[in-house]
């Protein structure tokens, strides 16, 4: 059997992917790790333990930054598949698809005084509007607390980390981006232009999706994935 990869996102831990475990436990090798640091030395380090050309990397919002890198550092999996990710989380002086650093940096500092409702916050904005069915499964799946210096440093990352440099560097034998066309914490916009920055790459949009399609559109998440394995 292959290898399947799965990274979360920011302010949520290896449960995000449950549904996806439980559908696909059986046809493959599984790694879900909790990132301890949202840094791509420490994924580079781990995908050493596993062979690129049995492996299928996944990696959801910041978690599918983090895999850009790894695969943009060297490792060449079968397939890459990023789910709600981006270049660049925030907006540039020359990319304007980003959210503001301004929202990124109040969040910090709201961290530091409410950090349970800045994380809320943030999973409200998980779902679309009309994808309301899915919020209890979704509580279900997201964690109760975590390290306030662990968050602090994911939104640095999503506030400085801009890989449009490197993306010239992603190489695999299959890239497919998938997002929602209704996700309301990374625009649409992103995945076009991942998808014109790296050739050969296949474009899903799931109509009517979020940010967490993981959750919402499990079963079309399903048959993508297990497609390549």
């Amino acid at each position: 059997m292959r290898n399947l990869i799965l990274f979360h996102g920011w302010a949520t831990d290896s449960r995000i992917w449950d549904k996806q475990r439980a559908a696909l436990e059986d046809r493959a090798h599984l790694w879900t790790p909790d990132l301890p640091v949202w840094e791509a030395a420490w994924v580079g380090e781990k995908l050493r333990n596993f062979d690129p050309d049995e492996t299928v990397l996944v990696g959801w919002s910041l978690g599918g930054m983090l895999a850009l890198e790894a695969v943009a550092g060297g490792f060449r999996p079968r397939a890459l598949i990023t789910i709600s990710a981006c270049a660049s989380f925030c907006r540039r002086p020359d990319y304007g698809l980003g959210v503001s650093p301004a929202v990124v940096r109040g969040m910090r500092q709201r961290l530091k005084t409410e950090p349970g409702q800045v994380v809320q916050e943030f999973y409200q904005q998980l779902l679309a509007p009309a994808e309301g069915q899915w919020q209890e499964s979704l509580q279900n799946l997201l964690p109760q607390g975590q390290d306030q210096g662990w968050l602090a440093n994911g939104l640095d990352y999503l506030r400085t980390q801009d890989l449009r440099k490197a993306l010239p560097e992603v190489t695999a034998q299959s890239l497919l981006i998938v997002h929602g066309d209704r996700d309301r914490i990374a625009a649409p916009a992103q995945a076009y232009f991942l998808r014109d920055q790296l050739p050969g790459s296949r474009l899903v949009i799931l109509p009517g999706a979020g940010h967490a399609p993981m959750v919402s559109r499990s079963r079309e998440l399903y048959e993508l994935i297990a497609d390549f394995l």
